[in-house]
């Protein structure tokens, strides 16, 4: 999932707060249907459910170990031209992880920076 979020994000590059957000939404058809609700207005960002996925850093450093991404400043990660091909080779495949292709393809790159910080700021919900 690492590799196929950073592949469909802006500049195959993205910061720990969307990596997050994206590991958990793609994990369900519930989690993925309320990010597209976010994304087309019918939910607030306050009214989405965000979790830290603790496997994310696992993946991020087994990643990182077989040269698939790069980590910049502690704080984002990007493909690697290895991890943009292993990308391609996934989603050129057969219907092997077919619904969080299709999901990652569509909103990963609409997950801005801006969005992502609504979605984490804990003070909105007071």
């Amino acid at each position: 999932m690492l590799v196929l979020a950073l592949f469909y994000s802006r500049a195959k590059k993205s910061n720990f707060q969307k990596l997050q957000f994206m590991a958990h939404a793609v994990r369900l058809p519930e989690g993925r249907e309320e990010v597209r609700g976010l994304l087309s207005g019918e939910y607030k960002p306050t009214e989405v459910s965000v979790r830290v996925e603790p496997s994310l850093n696992r993946a991020v450093a087994l990643a990182y170990a077989l040269k698939l991404v790069k980590i910049e400043r502690g704080t984002s990660v990007s493909l690697t031209d290895t991890g943009e091909k292993m990308a391609s080779v996934i989603v050129k495949g057969d219907d092997t992880l077919k619904e969080e292709v299709s999901f990652l393809r569509e909103v990963a790159p609409k997950v801005t920076e801006a969005l992502m910080k609504r979605v984490w700021r804990l003070e909105d919900l007071l």
